[in-house]
């Protein structure tokens, strides 16, 4: 049989997606076996769903240098500066060879390519496709996919556990156990080279931006595989969801309205960020969630207002249609309402820890994507510096994966285990699922205390004694190893909280009981909402009032 090196890739976001084209063109004619394993289709990943843009410095008002320290800033000088000036410096050139591709970045009549400004940023600098941009790249990477051969795209597979070698002092990654979704069926699938790219783990919490999937799967594998992990205490919360009263994925409005002269007022109108940092709307992440945060529980509602009407109507449905469609679903007319927004967990700054390759001192396991944690992030994340990491760090572990002179083994064929998981999960498994992500809500969240992060820790561990006595293969389930991963990451993020003295970045510690995000979490939907006139304008602003149920 010929040999061939068989690279086994998990996650069908922009950061799998990059790696495995990246290699299979790296490869050339040498023989090369990719599969990729996604749970859903890509058009059901965070990658997809990102709005904002890719972050570059491409003109004479930026630089590479100034876009470094809008990153050590943000990032509250806990970043890895080495990582930080690699993947900044690799922003230009990315994005003259996505437009090579075909991307289609929103740009002026005469081809010059408009830049948004977002948070932290000190100029404008982020490419972007209206505010669709991982769609627009999940497009392009797909196509071509679709033309590589090389290329295997394996849907409807859930990734459980690496497999490793027992015969080493250093574990080696062989492969991993994974369930086959349609049949219910665990495998065994050898690979040369496993390449984690599982995204983050917002499902973790009840307010998420991410999409169910965002389980923290391959975190919590390399946890078990006893993988080293960075940064975990450090859990970005957006700003401006869409508020509608309800719990899990929450519609993202781009920090690119902001940008674009959209207003954060608190609930009586008044404007909200004044005074409060030097940036205004365009604060880092972490200072103006913190912000709303405040304006809630001083309000006593669910939410604050954001202010489109600076923008225009017209130039908003333009240059924001997708955002425009989900308030028009709502019955919200941007320009002549205003748009309820709260803060939704939204991406995790850390993760496996690896280096600028995408390495994890694991032999045979990378890392890249959302679930890595390389160090270019720190303490907070710039805006629309993940897309640009998805992109950059792929490429270059594919660069150093292709380097390495000839394959390893025999291509394996999948093994079955003949073991079947149970098509549902018992009622327990529901109940501390809910259970955990209200504590992590209420006590790891945007702003936190050590005595309710003790709290959250209790909670983590009766959620370990539920999953105790399931571990029996009879009573597997997806829902049972999404809980077990999901807690496995929510113990990570608690006990690196804990092991955080002081306040930094999104790590945010106050004395006393902090009491999280239960304000804006309730079980209610807005109701029809009376109007009352803002201090300084003529206009007749609509006033949220839930309606309980």
């Amino acid at each position: 049989m010929k040999r061939t090196l068989d690279v086994l890739v998990v996650g069908g976001g922009i950061a799998g997606m990059s790696f495995a084209t990246q290699l299979a063109d790296l490869m050339g004619d040498r023989p090369l076996r990719i599969r990729l394993l996604r749970k859903t289709p890509a058009q059901v990943s965070c990658s997809y769903a990102a709005q904002g843009g890719v972050a570059a410095a491409l003109h004479g008002a930026d630089s590479v240098e100034r876009h470094v320290a809008d990153t050590l800033m943000v990032g509250a000088g806990r970043n890895d500066r080495a990582v930080v000036e690699l993947v900044v410096r690799d922003g230009p050139a990315l994005v003259d060879g996505l437009l090579g591709l075909g991307a289609r970045f929103d740009a002026d009549a005469g081809g010059r390519l408009h830049l948004a400004r977002e948070g932290g940023h000190s100029v404008a600098r982020v490419v972007h496709h209206q505010d669709s941009t991982g769609a627009e790249l999940v497009r392009v990477l797909g196509e071509r996919m679709a033309n590589t051969s090389s290329i295997a795209l394996l849907d409807g597979w859930r990734a459980v556990d690496l497999l490793l070698s027992k015969e080493t002092a250093v574990p080696r990654c062989l492969g991993l156990r994974a369930l086959h979704l349609g049949t219910r069926t665990l495998f065994d699938l050898h690979a040369d080279v496993v390449v984690l790219a599982t995204g983050g783990a917002g499902q973790v919490y009840a307010h998420t931006t991410n999409p169910a999937g965002a389980t923290g799967d391959g975190i919590a594998m390399a946890l078990r595989a006893r993988a080293a992990v960075r940064d975990m205490a450090f859990v970005q919360f957006h700003p401006t969801a869409l508020y509608t009263g309800g719990l899990g994925q929450a519609f993202l409005v781009s920090e690119a309205v902001r940008g674009a002269g959209a207003r954060l007022l608190e609930y009586d109108g008044s404007p909200l960020m004044d005074g409060k940092h030097p940036m205004g709307d365009l604060a880092p992440r972490n200072v103006v969630a913190r912000a709303i945060h405040r304006a809630i529980q001083r309000s006593g509602q669910a939410h604050v207002w954001l202010d489109v009407s600076p923008i225009g109507m017209a130039r908003f449905a333009k240059e924001f249609p997708a955002i425009d469609r989900r308030c028009d679903e709502l019955g919200i007319v941007p320009g002549r309402d205003l748009v309820p927004v709260a803060p939704a967990a939204h991406y995790l700054c850390g993760g496996i820890a690896t280096d600028d390759h995408g390495r994890t001192g694991m032999p045979g396991l990378l890392a890249v994507g959302e679930c890595a944690g390389s160090g270019l992030h720190g303490a907070d994340r710039l805006a629309s510096n993940s897309l640009l990491e998805a992109l950059v760090v792929p490429r270059r572990a594919a660069a150093t994966l292709a380097a390495i002179s000839g394959p390893v083994k025999e291509v394996k064929d999948p093994e079955s285990l003949r073991q079947h998981v149970a098509s549902r999960a018992p009622e327990p498994i529901h109940r501390a699922l809910q259970d955990l992500r209200h504590a992590m809500s209420t006590h790891v969240g945007i702003v936190r205390c050590h005595d309710g992060l003790r709290v959250a820790l209790r909670v983590i561990a009766q959620c370990e004694r539920v999953i105790a006595p399931m571990r029996s293969r009879r009573r597997w389930s997806q829902e049972l190893f999404d809980l077990r991963d999901l807690v496995c990451v929510a113990r990570a993020i608690t006990e690196a909280a804990l092991a955080e003295p002081e306040s930094v970045g999104t790590h945010y510690l106050v004395r006393g009981r902090s009491r999280g995000a239960s304000a804006y979490l309730p079980e209610t939907r807005p109701g029809p909402a009376p109007t009352f006139s803002v201090p300084g304008t003529d206009r007749s602003l609509p006033a949220d009032r839930p309606q309980h149920e």
